[in-house]
């Protein structure tokens, strides 16, 4: 099975970012580099550029790009006059519409700082602290300290994956279906992009279930008399079910049902041949299939059931 990449950079040093900013601008024929433009092709998204940077217009000087920049110059001191120019009730309502926008009753600071205008530092100068500020509008400080495995945050990313049907952002870590944030994993992590090495890492070392592992296919060791025979494990390692709905475009490939067009829809990796028949845990033998497709499925071969 070949390896598995990102399609984010694997590293977010200044020197590569600005690389891969000048290799997004020799794809783009236009005169003028636009974010909508540039985020159709790039492996870092604008909004952490213009975060860096300090604006988009910051970005493309930096990348010696200056004269392929188009816009409404917003200097620092604009922003910092805009969010002067706000009162408490402005500031508290600015609160209101990210978590509106976030879809959460939970709001972390770096959430806050990635939807809003403003920095949750104003928020905090004004307010005293960032937990004060959010119970004045009857919101609550995001989950943090949790502790999870590391198979339980894999387990999440993969269930996010699954659901939008590639990579996910950070920032969809805040909505269902995942169950961790984003904030969460660079605790442990150190940042987002670490994260998605980690797992990506798994994925290619669990992607080939005969290397490193007992077959999970039925024993030869012959039994003892009076004893049952031992059925096959059904456990399809992480690594391999990545595989299998990536291969399948996370859909399933009986009614082409996915998460993405269908919000209900769960997808599940499905033995073709059942382990109860002797089928294997192997890459040619499983497939994506949606819950109702699967169900009532059991241990029957499915030219069995078309009989």
């Amino acid at each position: 099975m070949a390896k598995f990449e990102l399609d984010r950079l694997p590293d977010y040093q200044e020197a590569s970012v600005l690389e891969e900013i000048r290799r997004v601008a020799s794809i783009i024929a236009s005169p003028v580099i636009t974010r909508r433009e540039f985020d159709k092709h790039a492996k870092v998204h604008s909004s952490g550029l213009c975060r860096r940077f300090g604006s988009w217009q910051k970005t493309l000087e930096r990348a010696n790009l200056a004269d392929r920049y188009s816009g409404r110059t917003v200097s620092e001191k604009m922003r910092r006059q805009f969010s002067r120019t706000m009162t408490a009730d402005d500031l508290l309502e600015e609160i209101r519409r990210v978590a509106d926008a976030l879809k959460t009753d939970r709001l972390s600071q770096a959430d806050f700082n990635a939807v809003s205008r403003i920095n949750a530092r104003v928020i905090i100068s004004r307010f005293g602290s960032w937990k004060s500020a959010l119970e004045k509008v009857g919101l609550q400080l995001s989950r943090h300290g949790q502790r999870y495995t590391d198979d339980e945050y894999f387990e999440n990313l993969l269930g996010v994956w699954t659901f939008h049907g590639r990579q996910p952002r950070y920032r969809e870590l805040t909505f269902p279906p995942s169950r961790i944030t984003a904030g969460a994993y660079e605790k442990k992590w150190g940042t987002w992009n670490r994260a998605l090495i980690a797992f990506i890492e798994r994925v290619n070392l669990d992607s080939e279930p005969s290397k490193g592992r007992r077959s999970q296919t039925a024993t030869s060791r012959p039994r003892r008399k009076g004893t049952k025979k031992r059925r096959n494990v059904r456990t399809i390692p992480i690594g391999v079910r990545y595989g299998v709905l990536k291969r399948d475009r996370f859909r399933c490939v009986l009614c082409g049902a996915s998460p993405a067009k269908k919000l209900e829809c769960n997808l599940h990796v499905d033995h073709v041949y059942p382990v109860a028949r002797g089928g294997k845990t192997e890459f040619e033998n499983l497939r994506t299939l949606c819950q109702d497709c699967n169900l009532g499925k059991s241990d029957k071969i499915e030219s069995e059931n078309a009989g």
